[in-house]
């Protein structure tokens, strides 16, 4: 009985909350036409080029910002068919080439972090997708090989000389004495890998990619599937891990999976996919409760990006698909209308404003993502694969919740849904364990998703974490690597002109690829939430007139 009190003194109390505080989500309607935005995107990357110097380079930031842009422009003529960016693209390129008598870039050279030398092989990697020029590709393979020597092979690992699960980490800096592991590093090696595995159809790039998601997942993911930061490779440190939330790293994640699903199809793939998604779109750690992202580095830029990499490929449910889309419509409205003085083509961050007032490449290029994001948006466009639960008759899932009382009770629902949920675990443990609580943990937010709709969601797809044994043996840097897998650069080529007549060798079902087993010390927020879902409707509702959310009509573009 006691439950059951608790229970309806807490919806009680978070509905009249809420209602109290007019939550108001934000809005994802894109009105503007694809022009239109075109024409924005297009001022925004013309006043960022305006501010680079001569040698490539913004003077106010550092070198994944100017690299950032190189992929933007390239992105900006793929989305809109055309050449404008490339001959700058070579020349900025070019800047960074060393002179004859230096073997290696000076990209490499100058920048001991991996992840510079990672977000530039990117940018090249987004060139080439967009030019189909073996000037790029070559770029994205030097910066690719350079970087796999700072990651664990699995030769290393089943050699003995590191611990076994410690494949596909990617280390934070090329310097040997750094032990860190890093979910930024790893994350960008899995999106690089995964770029020239879908360019090339090179197995040995998808292999890296498979290694590193599955370190990423075995490692750094969280039970409420969020990235955390890094994991210490020494032996006296116990593999542990630093569990800073770090908004970005969960964005770099996202985007490695909808590459690597849209190309081997694997439902384990599809199901952490779609599990991650979840979790960084309604952490309000990182976006308020209008839904706008609002913190002041690069995290809008790599979960917006990844978002739009996963919508491009259409590899997902259609109602996962349509929240993308207003998720990034969200995100868009707030650019333009909160991060910029109308005609300035300047932006700046925070999303939720005020106005930027001078020109920040770190800004800008953060908010031309968002720009960028939303040319590819469409009314109405059906997505490739059906929705996971097919017999469903509810409206996709990006629906705003309207401004009024029955939107500030789905609000409290949830609020108290979320608590609710610790209360029943502890009851169900009949408080002979304690109870842990992850201070990462998100709290629940559904800026544009009708609750039953975020449930039914979550009741399909649970991730289920892998947690792999501690370290054992200290990791060593690899001392020697070739380029991948000991293909030169001709094969590469080859691979990139012609279409291979044969499939990736088990590229539909690769083994092992992100295994998940179940954690019996804890249940999953989603699980509890939809356990809670079911016995009130059990308990208490059956007996009366079931008051459904509205429906909400789908955040639409023209």
């Amino acid at each position: 009985m006691r439950p059951l009190i608790l229970v309806w003194i807490l919806l009680v109390f978070f509905v009249a909350w809420c209602a109290s505080q007019g939550l108001t989500p934000s809005n994802p309607n894109i009105t503007s036409s694809k022009d239109e935005r075109i024409a924005i995107a297009s001022a925004a990357l013309e006043r960022a080029d305006s501010m680079l110097q001569s040698n490539g380079k913004f003077n106010d930031s550092a070198y994944d910002t100017f690299t950032r842009f190189y992929g933007q422009m390239a992105e900006f003529d793929r989305l809109t068919n055309q050449t404008r960016y490339k001959q700058s693209l070579k020349q900025c390129f070019d800047l960074d080439q060393p002179p004859p008598e230096m073997p290696i870039p000076i990209f490499v050279v100058h920048t001991p972090s991996t992840y510079y030398e990672l977000y530039y092989g990117y940018a090249a990697a987004q060139a080439y997708a967009a030019y189909h020029d073996l000037y790029f590709l070559d770029l994205a393979v030097t910066a690719w090989t350079s970087a796999n020597q700072a990651t664990i092979s699995e030769e290393q690992a089943a050699s003995g000389t590191v611990d076994a699960t410690l494949a596909g980490g990617t280390y934070r800096s090329m310097t040997p004495s750094d032990p860190n592991l890093t979910g930024m590093e790893s994350g960008l090696f899995l999106v690089l890998s995964a770029l020239l595995a879908e360019a090339t159809s090179n197995q040995t790039y998808l292999n890296a990619a498979i290694e590193s998601a599955n370190f990423i997942q075995s490692h750094l993911l969280n039970p409420s599937n969020i990235v955390l930061d890094s994991l210490s490779s020494n032996s006296n440190d116990s593999c542990s891990v630093n569990s800073t939330v770090l908004p970005y790293n969960s964005g770099i994640f996202i985007e490695g999976l909808a590459i690597l699903a849209s190309i081997t199809h694997n439902t384990s793939t599809e199901a952490l996919l779609r599990s991650t998604v979840i979790a960084i779109a309604i952490d309000t750690q990182w976006q308020g409760l209008d839904g706008i992202i609002d913190t002041t580095d690069i995290d809008g830029h790599h979960i917006v990006h990844a978002l739009a990499a996963l919508y491009k490929r259409n590899t997902t449910s259609s109602d996962l698909r349509e929240y993308i889309k207003g998720y990034i419509g969200v995100q868009y409205n707030a650019v333009i209308e909160k991060a910029t003085s109308s005609g300035s083509n300047i932006y700046g961050l925070p999303w939720t404003g005020p106005p930027a007032t001078s020109f920040s490449s770190l800004n800008q290029t953060v908010a031309m993502t968002a720009l960028l994001s939303a040319i590819q948006l469409v009314a109405n466009e059906p997505s490739s694969k059906s929705s996971d639960n097919p017999t469903s008759s509810r409206t996709p899932i990006v629906n705003m919740v309207k401004k009024n009382v029955t939107g500030a009770i789905i609000g409290g629902v949830v609020g108290g849904v979320a608590i609710l949920a610790v209360i029943i675990a502890r009851h169900c443990k009949g408080n002979h364990a304690p109870l842990v609580v992850d201070e990462h943990s998100p709290r629940i937010l559904t800026p544009f998703m009708a609750t039953s709709a975020l449930v039914e969601i979550s009741q399909q797809h649970r991730m289920i974490q892998t947690k792999n044994a501690r370290c054992a043996v200290e990791a060593s840097r690899r001392q020697s690597s070739a380029s991948p897998g000991e293909v030169d650069a001709d094969a590469t080529r080859m691979n990139a002109q012609i279409e291979s007549t044969a499939p990736l060798v088990d590229a539909t079902n690769p083994p092992n690829l992100l295994p998940t087993e179940r954690r019996e010390d804890s249940l999953q927020t989603n699980e509890l939430m939809r356990l809670l879902h079911e016995r009130l409707l059990r308990g208490r509702l059956n007996d009366q007139d079931d008051e459904m959310p509205p429906e909400y009509s789908e955040g639409g573009t023209t």
